[in-house]
């Protein structure tokens, strides 16, 4: 899959996550639409999201509008992410709400556009999408 210039916010997730850039949505075969997608495609732990349904069920696009941001549950998926992939969802959804969804996206495709051919690099394994190097 390569990186365009048209990526929409709906595949922003309220808690910070990308989706674009996520292994789901990376797969040939059915990929997974993002967050705010249809479930059929998703991987069962983010049809079971406790925090987009806490999001979505207060009325917030994402958490960061929530008077309780960064809850407890947050905080445990940022820690895993931090130590795991090296990403902060926090700091993620913090920096959407500074500089807006354009802006934020703009700067993510240029994080996670691999330099040799386009393609799209996972946040989960670092792979390029299309040619498999690692980014």
């Amino acid at each position: 899959m390569k990186m365009t210039d048209e990526t929409s916010a709906t595949l922003l997730a309220p808690c910070g996550m990308n989706c674009t850039v996520c292994y789901a949505r990376l797969k040939k075969k059915k990929p997974c639409q993002g967050c705010r997608g249809q479930d059929d495609s998703k991987p069962e732990h983010c049809r079971q999201c406790k925090i987009k349904a806490c999001a979505l069920g207060q009325g917030f696009d994402f958490c960061y509008s929530c008077p309780t941001f960064p809850c407890a549950t947050l905080k445990r998926l940022d820690k895993s992410y931090r130590q795991r992939y090296q990403v902060s969802l926090i700091e993620n959804a913090l920096r959407l709400r500074t500089v807006g969804a354009e802006r934020y996206l703009s700067e993510e495709r240029e994080k996670w556009t691999c330099p040799e051919c386009g393609g799209i690099i996972s946040l989960h394994d670092r792979i390029c999408s299309e040619c498999g190097k690692t980014g």
